[in-house]
């Protein structure tokens, strides 16, 4: 099902904050055991395809071919592929927080802390808004 996806970013590093804002066109499925949103985020960067597995606690996200799991549960490791090389990375989920109207997604919002190569380490909130 076509669905419009609002993305808004923050990055809070150190007393820095970044903030991003997107909007862009996706797919939602929504199957037995989960949900599948799939969308494609432009930017004067380029593009970042994304898919997103949504479970009960954890969701599951693959972006231009990078794994990365948000687990309430236990912390998990990714590589992240930058123009400089691979940097290993822990991430530790804080919230996720999903809201539905007669079971259909509205509203993700994420928290969770990233540490890069066991030192910078920074908070991002997310919060996808499904229309």
């Amino acid at each position: 099902m076509k669905t419009n996806v609002e993305i808004v970013s923050k990055q809070i590093i150190e007393d820095k904050i970044e903030t991003e804002s997107n909007k862009c066109e996706g797919e939602i499925n929504y199957l037995e055991n989960g949900t599948v949103l799939e969308f494609t985020e432009k930017s004067e960067l380029g593009e970042l395809q994304f898919k997103m597995t949504i479970l009960k606690e954890k969701i599951i996200i693959l972006r231009n071919g990078q794994n990365m799991t948000l687990d309430l549960k236990n912390k998990q490791k990714a590589t992240l592929d930058t123009p400089y090389g691979n940097l290993s990375m822990s991430i530790d989920t804080k919230k996720i927080q999903i809201k539905k109207q007669e079971e259909k997604i509205k509203t993700i919002n994420l928290e969770y802390e990233i540490e890069l190569e066991n030192s910078m380490k920074y908070m991002n909130e997310v919060n996808i808004i499904l229309t």
